[in-house]
């Protein structure tokens, strides 16, 4: 049995084939073909590449007709909004758009900040769904009849169902946490009915089998069923095997993420107020959040085009170059990561600014290379610390994404958060996620009994006590200079 699981990202998708043995059997990807500067994503070239990958995933297989499932998940916030033929009214407005709009901003006058919060379990910000809803009408040719979250825009071209799952419905800005629904005093306040949402169902609920021409047209049997995912955070978490209060998934790449599981939602809004969110995990084991720094992944690799590229050496990774020459110990140097402002948690300036201080005549380029890691841990520790006065604890963090391959950054992560770090070495820790919940929806075994099968770890990494000293007295520094800088 073969499941196929979809990771529909801002820039780009895959489609990767995986055993019910956990083994990856072909991979597709695509980003999609923009022209530099958009912003706005077209459905068109959207589904366009989403069918893409599945089709060239799908003929890399010995037995396509094995093919049990298709999951796809995506990121959040945004949606296309469809007429009663299915028709899309107008572009995707990503996430990281800017939806600022006066609308938005009286409504959550209108309603208050805290309603939104105490419902929703996130700050009304114009970044989630709701802010660009309020739009659509205005410039839509024709009535909305869908608003559809991304991943759920797929399954209804695959399936013909309207649904989304609970986890997208979270990033919309509409749906009530706590009790498990849309918010009817939130869509009275925002004009926006109940029958245009699609219907709210658990992650890796079977929509039915695939509608015979698009089983035709993705070369895929009309027996595979389509399954709806859930955000693209989750299905890595699952992937990288988070099961229990206190485990973490920490995926580095463009951006960190840290998604910890905890048991319950915090009593107080501060935890909302830090810009944390509160989302309900799998298998009703507890709740979820997202910790996470913009300029992360990005700042490596700035280090990398404007400082470091000229260490390159024939036949080896720029990255590996960069971890055999880096210090062993704990530098002099002090850098904030914010090269593409402040965002993220638990705040957002988007005019805040890097910094590297320390520098003397004996800094190399090396030094700065560790610099930036640490710089970057200790953001994620000031995230962590946000994160335990909500009564959140991480006791382990698994490590997914480019940066999880680096033996530095894990040891670094290690000695400044001060817990253990487990590198997961499936790369493909989201597809792997959407298809666990795709074996799940077939077999009707439980999905993290099925991620306990699926895991692969390497060796965990523990905290060198004299480097963690040295960086529990630097991180004290670091919270210094972080809050001087926010003022200037």
């Amino acid at each position: 049995m073969i499941s196929l699981g979809i990771d529909i990202g801002g820039t780009g998708c895959k489609c990767v084939a995986f055993s019910d043995a956990g083994c990856q059997l072909a991979l597709s990807y695509e980003e999609y073909p923009l022209a530099t500067g958009t912003v706005n994503l077209s459905p068109e070239i959207l589904s366009r590449s989403v069918f893409s990958v599945i089709r060239d995933c799908t003929r890399k297989l010995e037995d396509p007709g094995q093919i049990a499932a298709i999951t796809i998940s995506s990121f959040g916030e945004s949606f296309v909004a469809v007429d009663e033929q299915g028709n899309a009214l107008d572009d995707i407005r990503m996430y990281f758009g800017n939806s600022e709009s006066a609308a938005f901003d009286a409504l959550v006058e209108k309603v208050g900040p805290e309603k939104f919060m105490d419902i929703c379990r996130i700050l009304p910000d114009s970044s989630y769904s709701l802010a660009k809803m309020l739009y659509t009408p205005r410039i839509a040719p024709r009535p909305v009849w869908k608003f559809l979250f991304i991943a759920g825009f797929i399954c209804y071209k695959l399936s013909g169902k309207a649904m989304t799952d609970v986890s997208l419905a979270c990033r919309s800005l509409l749906y009530d946490v706590k009790n498990g629904c849309w918010s009817q005093e939130l869509l009275e306040a925002s004009g926006i009915r109940e029958d245009q949402l699609p219907q709210v169902v658990q992650p890796g609920t079977s929509l039915g089998t695939l509608l015979p021409e698009m089983a035709a047209k993705l070369g895929l049997p009309e027996s595979a069923i389509v399954v709806i995912g859930t955000h693209d955070q989750i299905v890595n978490a699952l992937g990288a095997g988070v099961q229990n209060v206190g485990d973490a998934m920490d995926n580095s790449g463009t951006c960190e993420c840290i998604c910890p599981l905890f048991a319950a939602i915090p009593e107080t809004l501060d935890f909302q107020r830090d810009n944390f969110a509160c989302v309900p995990y799998l298998e009703n084991r507890g709740f979820v959040t997202y910790a996470y720094n913009i300029s992360a992944g990005s700042v490596v690799r700035w280090y990398r085009d404007a400082l470091g590229y000229h260490l390159k050496e024939d036949g080896k990774s720029i990255y590996d170059v960069f971890n055999d020459t880096a210090p062993a110990e704990p530098t002099g140097l002090m850098v904030l990561p914010f090269l593409q402002g402040m965002g993220g948690t638990p705040d957002v300036d988007p005019n805040a600014t890097g910094l590297i201080a320390g520098l003397t005549t004996l800094t190399r380029l090396p030094d700065i290379y560790r610099a930036i890691l640490e710089g970057i841990t200790f953001e994620m520790r000031y995230n962590m610390e946000r994160l335990a006065a909500g009564n959140v604890h991480i006791q382990r963090l698994l490590a997914c994404g480019g940066g999880s391959r680096s033996p530095v950054w894990l040891q670094i992560k290690a000695d400044i958060l001060g817990c253990e770090i487990v590198p997961v070495e499936i790369e493909e820790t989201g597809a792997m996620g959407s298809a666990i919940l795709g074996f799940a929806a077939v077999t009707g075994e439980k999905p993290l009994a099925i991620a306990s099968r699926f895991r692969r770890y390497a060796g965990s990494v523990h905290p060198n006590p004299v480097h963690a000293e040295i960086y529990n007295r630097r991180y004290e520094l670091y919270k210094t200079l972080r809050a001087f800088y926010k003022e200037i």
